[in-house]
């Protein structure tokens, strides 16, 4: 009878490992690269504002603004109030020649939170690319002190 048990548990123990195995495979699949990563999440938490911000940086990373942009603004419908996601949106309209949007998103971002020195500092070259150059010199030096700060 003893002998039995420990058969069934070195079975059981078997299956385990195999299980956990298999899971960790799969789990590997999904952390491949950051495209993976967050669009997963995406499909797991679909009102987590984070994830589409984050699926919207790897779509920025790939030069596929486009992607990137319909990301942010997802996350800014579930939360409007983040200075970040302003802020990479507007990189994201800036890389596709939309400086007007850009400029705007930048603003908005600084409107959250004053002290968001990328903010700034890509407000500064967006005024740079429109030839507003003392008001870019002017926003590229308080985005380079509030970088220093934090």
């Amino acid at each position: 009878m003893n002998r039995s048990i420990r058969t069934i548990e070195s079975a059981l123990l078997v299956l385990l490992l195999f299980i956990c195995g298999f899971m960790t495979y799969q789990r590997n699949l999904v952390w491949k690269d950051n495209m993976s990563l967050w669009t997963d999440n995406v499909k797991k938490a679909p009102m987590n504002p984070r994830a589409y911000q984050y699926l919207g940086l790897a779509y920025h990373n790939m030069e596929d603004f486009d992607h990137a942009i319909l990301q942010y603004k997802k996350s800014l419908i579930l939360n409007p109030l983040q200075p970040d996601v302003h802020n990479n949106i507007g990189v994201s309209y800036f890389h596709r020649g939309e400086v007007d949007t850009a400029v705007m998103h930048f603003k908005h971002a600084i409107s959250i939170n004053p002290a968001h020195g990328d903010a700034h500092y890509n407000l500064g070259i967006a005024y740079g690319e429109k030839g507003l150059f003392e008001r870019a010199e002017e926003e590229i030096r308080k985005g380079m002190q509030l970088r220093r700060r934090s």
